[in-house]
This record gives C-alpha cells, structure tokens and sequence, in this order.
C-alpha cells in the first residue's frame, strides 16, 4: 500500500496545486454571506472531486482489466502531462506579467460570477472546479489508476481515496475552515492572502508549472527505467 499511497498523495498534492482554485476560494469567502457561501463552496468542491475519483475508478479498472500494459501508459500520459506544464511555464516566463484574475477566459469567467453569487451557484461553479479542467482531471485519473492496480481490498482502497480527496480539496477546505471558526475576525487575514496571491499570480503559475512539470517527468522516468 505504501508503493501506492505514495502516488496517490503526489497527485494530490499536484492537484491541489492551483492558484485559481485558491483565489476562487478567497472570492467566495469574503463575499457578503462568507459562513454559507464557503459551506456551500466547499461542499460542491468535495463533490466535483468525488466524482472525478468515481469517474477515475471506473476509468482505472477497464484499463487495469484490459491492457497488460497498464503501467505503461500511466508512465507515459505522466511523462507527458508534466512536459506539458514545463512548457507552459517555460512560455509563462516570457509572457507580460498578469493577475490571476487576468487569465483564460475561463479563469474570468469563474472569479467574475463568484463574487455575487449565492450558495447554490457557488456549489455548482465549485463542483466544476472540483471536478477539473484538463490537468486536475487527468491527475485524478491517474491517481485513482495507481489505487486500482495496487489490487487491494475494498477498505484500502476506499481509504486511498478519501486521502486523495483530503489533499486535493486542501486549499478550499483550510480557508473556508477558517471562515467558520473565526467569521469576521479572518477578513483580514484573508485578504491579505488575496492580495499577496494576487500579486504573486504569473510567478507562481511560472513556477508551479515548472516544478511540478519536472516533479512529473522524473517520476514517469524512475519508474519506467528505475
């Protein structure tokens, strides 16, 4: 299980990675109603990551039963998911410096209607965030294919899971947790974070897609020649 779990908390960590989903999360909790729109964030983010996990269950035993080669192609889609995000960040370090709230227009999209939203729509734009564009989706896949191929019991496995959603789901459920103990006392600590976070987006993605991007590319390496 170690061998397993090891994989399985490294995609997490990679998942949880992502400034956008931490600003989202600042937006959401300093709006008017912070207690009930975080509650209500937190829960559609859990959510939309629990059925990634499901998705990536089901994903990970048709490909476990299929393809002899299973550990292959896990190898390869990390190798390659990584060497795409060195690129990225490799490009980002040319770009012109942009906040966060400057990205994709996905990016836009999100933060714009979080900051007048109520709890259903803010449970509903956080199950997609949980759920994941591109990266977050695939590193769910893969670490719910490094549970399916250990071939352990139903408990283990479960267990594995709710560590992958425990990590992944850190940078919503620590502020909102904070919210909801401290109410309005965390305002201004938290929007000191927001500023900071702000201030600091494009060297972050920079270096978050490099590092993580190199993080990715090495494991794929070691494990397909170590």
């Amino acid at each position: 299980m170690t061998h397993a779990g090891v994989h399985v908390v490294f995609y997490a960590i990679i998942a949880a990675a992502s400034p956008l989903v931490l600003t989202a999360t600042f937006v959401v909790i300093r709006s008017d109603r912070p207690r009930t729109n975080g509650i209500a964030f937190l829960t559609g983010f859990l959510v939309g990551t629990a059925i990634a996990c499901l998705v990536g269950l089901v994903v990970g035993t048709t490909v476990v039963a299929r393809f002899d080669s299973h550990s292959k192609i896990e190898n390869v889609l990390t190798f390659l998911l990584g060497a795409a995000l060195l690129v990225v960040g490799l490009r980002g370090r040319k770009a012109p410096p942009r906040p966060v709230s400057e990205g994709s227009s996905r990016s836009e999209a999100i933060l714009a209607g979080l900051g007048r939203v109520k709890p259903a729509a803010a449970l509903s734009m956080a199950a997609l965030l949980g759920f994941g564009g591109p990266k977050r989706l695939l590193l769910t896949l893969l670490a719910m294919a490094a549970v399916t191929e250990a071939g352990f019991s139903a408990p283990a496995d479960a267990t594995l899971v709710l560590v992958y959603i425990g990590v992944a789901t850190i940078l919503v459920t620590v502020p909102v947790g904070i919210v909801i103990l401290a109410g309005e006392r965390a305002a201004e600590i938290l929007g000191r974070g927001q500023s900071w976070l702000t201030e600091h987006a494009t060297v972050l993605r920079v270096w978050l897609s490099i590092g993580l991007g190199l993080a990715l590319m090495v494991d794929a390496i070691v494990r397909q020649f170590g």
